[in-house]
């Protein structure tokens, strides 16, 4: 089974380094292998891609040079680790 959004984040691997001379600090609309466009805030770009696209996966993302993890969550359930419980 394919990874949601690994085309979409493959893109922008292969992007970033122009995306980060060019963009850094903005956010960039990304959906299958093309950079669709950036945008100055968050909503922006995830405006911009639910009026292009509808409600279908597209990635919006920083552009940062150092990138912290993302942790998310859900309310149903929690995953466990040796040391670590992740709400």
């Amino acid at each position: 089974m394919p990874q949601i959004l690994s085309t979409e984040i493959q893109t922008y691997e292969q992007q970033r380094d122009n995306l980060l001379r060019t963009s850094e600090g903005k956010f960039v609309l990304v959906r299958g292998n093309q950079v669709v466009g950036i945008f100055d805030s968050k909503m922006d770009a995830i405006a911009a891609g639910y009026h292009q696209f509808g409600n279908v996966p597209f990635l919006v993302k920083q552009i940062l040079r150092i990138e912290a993890p993302v942790v998310l969550s859900s309310l149903k359930a929690q995953v466990k680790s040796d040391n670590f419980v992740f709400p």
